[in-house]
């Protein structure tokens, strides 16, 4: 009864996620995986937000670069989107998308502006599913541990 409870916390969360525009339904896919392997679940997400930590520390030096190289970020930023909309950050992969604009304007005070927005959905997103991750983390610890309760009661 308690895990059922905790799921359903956990996705009335992820609704609010999605109404205010955080998250989209690639990220209901990730959560739909089976529960019985919420480890998969952590390790992808702390994959993209590594990766994206990465992707966004090179748009910065990028673009603080005498000559900037647009192409370049935009090869990067094509890669930032691609992961933040698989994931299911759609107003990441929206501020993406205004930072691919003004590379392709060459507009470097735009692109400032939209990687610091990048940044920012960025943290944000991090910052959700890190809720979302100890909810998930709490249930794998409390399944493990249900089962070993078992597991004692059967050997007895």
């Amino acid at each position: 009864m308690g895990g059922s409870n905790v799921w359903q916390e956990q996705r009335n969360f992820v609704k609010s996620l999605h109404e205010q525009g955080i998250l989209d339904s690639h990220f209901d896919e990730i959560l739909d995986l089976p529960r019985e392997s919420p480890q998969f679940v952590i390790d992808l997400v702390s994959t993209f937000c590594s990766d994206a930590e990465n992707a966004i520390a090179a748009l910065i030096r990028y673009l603080n670069e005498p000559d900037i190289n647009y192409s370049r970020i935009i090869d990067q930023v094509h890669q930032i989107r691609g992961a933040s909309s698989c994931i299911g950050g759609h107003r990441m992969a929206l501020a993406c998308r205004e930072l691919r604009y003004a590379c392709e304007d060459k507009d470097k005070d735009r692109c400032l502006a939209a990687c610091g927005k990048t940044r920012d959905e960025y943290q944000i997103l991090k910052e959700k599913f890190n809720i979302i991750l100890q909810a998930y983390f709490s249930s794998a610890l409390r399944k493990d541990f249900l089962s070993l309760g078992e597991m004692r009661s059967n050997i007895q």
